[in-house]
């Protein structure tokens, strides 16, 4: 009687699974993991939200799946007001969410000061100390700041050249966006557009 056939085991491995392969990271992506690193750590300390935004980014960077336009590690950050400005000099609440959204939303406009005091019921020196006391920088300085802020958000996200970009955040025209972003970046509009900017058919000019 023929004996039934038996099929042949497979050999027990004792080995361990090979590791999982590092997330791919794009050489380009380098200075940008260093940046979202510094901004979560410098901002441990006095805003979570902000931190945790960068961590969330870095986390996304680094296993491909990231893709919003823009990082706000990369962005000049925006001052916020103290909870206790107003018992300082400081202005109030309402008056500050007035100020802020009037300028938010008039970039592209002149915004002088007494305008802004005139929004808060006070008077222009009045006004300049207490968003001071509140903010951390006079008016004029916040309102720059926000200019090359949405500068910043326009040269990511979209393909206008620097002229028009300027002309929309309310600058007279590129040479003083250049001048103002030398001042609070630290480099070119131009340079910094081709250092964070997806690859793209910009037209910089």
């Amino acid at each position: 009687m023929q004996a039934p056939l038996q099929t042949p085991t497979r050999p027990v491995s004792f080995l361990p699974p090979p590791p999982a392969p590092l997330p791919h990271v794009a050489p380009w992506d380098d200075r940008r993991i260093v940046t979202l690193v510094s901004a979560a750590q410098a901002a441990l300390d006095h805003d979570l939200e902000r931190a945790r935004g960068c961590l969330d980014q870095l986390a996304a960077l680094l296993d491909g799946t990231e893709k919003p336009p823009v990082d706000e590690a990369i962005l000049l950050p925006t001052a916020r007001a103290t909870e206790t400005g107003a018992n300082k000099g400081g202005l109030a609440p309402w008056q500050l969410r007035c100020v802020m959204g009037h300028i938010q939303a008039n970039l592209a406009q002149p915004l002088p000061v007494d305008q802004l005091a005139a929004l808060a019921n006070l008077s222009t020196n009045h006004f300049t100390r207490a968003f001071r006391a509140s903010v951390g920088e006079t008016p004029h300085t916040y309102v720059v700041k926000r200019r090359v802020r949405q500068a910043q958000i326009l040269m990511l996200t979209t393909d206008q050249p620097l002229s028009e970009i300027a002309y929309g955040c309310g600058m007279a025209d590129q040479a003083h966006l250049t001048r103002l972003f030398r001042q609070f970046v630290g480099e070119t509009p131009l340079r910094w557009r081709r250092t964070w900017r997806r690859p793209t058919h910009s037209r910089d000019n």
